[in-house]
This record gives C-alpha cells, structure tokens and sequence, in this order.
C-alpha cells in the first residue's frame, strides 16, 4: 500500500505532462529562431508533414510540405527568423498532445506574418516530438486580432 502511494506522487500530473509539451514546442521554436536545422529535424518526426493555410497575398491556399523539405529549407535560409506565440492551448492524453497558440512571425527584424500555430506531438521513448504541424499564415495588419502582447 505505501509503494502504491509514493507511485502515485512520483507519477507525472497532468500539469507535468502539459509542461513537458511545451518545453518540447518552445525547443521546436528555438530552433527556428537559431536556424539550427540539425536540432528542427531532431525534435520532429521523420515522417511528418506541414500544411500552411495561407491568406496573404500570393500565398493563399493550402500548401503541404514534409518534415524533411522543412528541414532541407532551413539548412539553406540566409534569413534571421523569429517566431514567438502566446496564451497556448495543450491537451495531453497518454502519448499525444496537441499544442495551438497565436504567433508572430518575423524575417530579419520585420514582421512577415502571423496566425495560428497547431502541433501534434507524439511521446516516443520517453521524449516529445512534433509529429504533423499545421499553421495560418495572415498578413500583418490581422496580428492585433489575434491578441498579440506587447513585446
């Protein structure tokens, strides 16, 4: 009885396991903001794809990539890109979550975009990593609407 007790307080909550996604997507999103290729494809799933939803000029529809041209575009980029989001929603149910925030994003100092981020992770060998993402790309003048903090 006392075994099954301390179990149970060693066992990660909820609020662990919804800490331990974030961490996951804030290491996702410090590797886009370092342009560090090797770390993006270390966090995501080989298999895994990307579908942006555009709505800026010239980039509307829905447009698929995989996790490995994500990867190759990255490790080809001269651009100095930074993303950030906010007020994120995690759900978490054994080994998958889903992770969805607004965010911004910047090229080289100027806003490019912003949106709505939505990741699907997956819990393999004991460590989070982004399985499928989804996102909105908006133009600029929408980024208030989303309820973007102040810097």
């Amino acid at each position: 009885m006392l075994i099954a007790a301390l179990l149970a307080l060693a066992a990660p909550g909820p609020t662990d396991e919804k800490a331990a996604v974030q961490a996951a997507v804030d290491a996702f999103i410090a590797a886009i903001n370092s342009g560090d290729a090797a770390e993006l494809d270390r966090l995501t799933h080989d298999d895994g794809a990307a579908f942006i939803q555009g709505y800026v000029k010239g980039r509307e529809g829905l447009r698929r990539r995989t996790t490995r041209e994500s990867v190759e575009r990255m490790k080809t980029s001269t651009s100095r890109n930074t993303e950030r989001y906010w007020n994120p929603t995690i759900l978490v149910h054994r080994d998958i979550a889903h992770f969805w925030a607004p965010y911004s994003f910047d090229v080289d100092g100027k806003r490019s975009h912003c949106g709505i981020d939505s990741f699907n992770l997956a819990r393999i060998d004991g460590k989070w990593i982004l399985t499928n993402n989804a996102w909105t790309v908006e133009p600029p003048e929408n980024c208030a609407a989303l309820g973007e903090p102040k810097p």
